[in-house]
């Protein structure tokens, strides 16, 4: 009987200890906010709904990605993004484009608004490039403008925009797609407005 409730006791001073290290700890990115400025061009595109972006593979999750010279992906293991890429990219996008008043009534899809207008296309790279020996932080956005009354496309374009990191660092990887992100939101602005002008 002793011995059972002294192996009892013992069981249970195990449970409370742990051989497990202690997690790390992780640190949560999101992409610097947008500072687009509207031009002087005219052009106006109402009733614009912004999709989430498709991805494949590791750009569907919130790792912050370095693409190596062997042509595979690796992590920061301390480092994530407040969200999932595609709904990352989805959210400042909705915050860069709505900053220029040309664009009216932004929405997303998921929030049931009527728009005559839908872009939505595929994140294909949202990383750091090491391969080609290359250093950079690169943004790639198949867009698609939808016409939504009868689901035809409009338009589309590929925006491609690299930005060289001073090194490997999480930080400075942030910094450096904020910056490609800063850059490539007024090309695909200027081409949302261009595409309703032509119709």
């Amino acid at each position: 009987m002793i011995r059972g409730v002294v192996m009892l006791m013992a069981l249970l001073g195990l449970a409370g200890c742990s051989v497990l290290p202690a997690a790390e700890p992780v640190s949560r990115y999101r992409l610097p906010p947008a500072a687009l400025v509207p031009s002087d061009e005219e052009g106006r595109l109402n009733g614009l709904r912004l999709a989430r972006p498709r991805a494949s593979g590791v750009l569907n999750g919130n790792r912050l990605l370095v693409l190596t010279g062997r042509q595979s992906y690796q992590a920061h293991g301390g480092a994530r993004w407040s969200a999932p890429l595609p709904e990352l990219w989805q959210d400042w996008l909705l915050d860069a484009l709505g900053r220029d008043a040309r664009l009216g009534g932004l929405s997303r899809e998921d929030e049931g608004v009527q728009a005559d207008w839908e872009l939505t296309g595929t994140l294909r790279a949202f990383e750091a490039d090491l391969s080609a020996g290359r250093q950079e932080a690169v943004i790639r956005f198949d867009a698609q403008l939808l016409r939504t009354a009868d689901r035809h496309m409009v338009a589309s374009r590929r925006f491609e925009q690299r930005e060289p990191l001073a090194n490997l660092q999480a930080d400075a990887l942030v910094a450096a797609l904020g910056r490609a992100a800063e850059r490539l939101a007024p090309a695909l602005n200027d081409w949302l407005l261009s595409q309703a002008v032509a119709e």
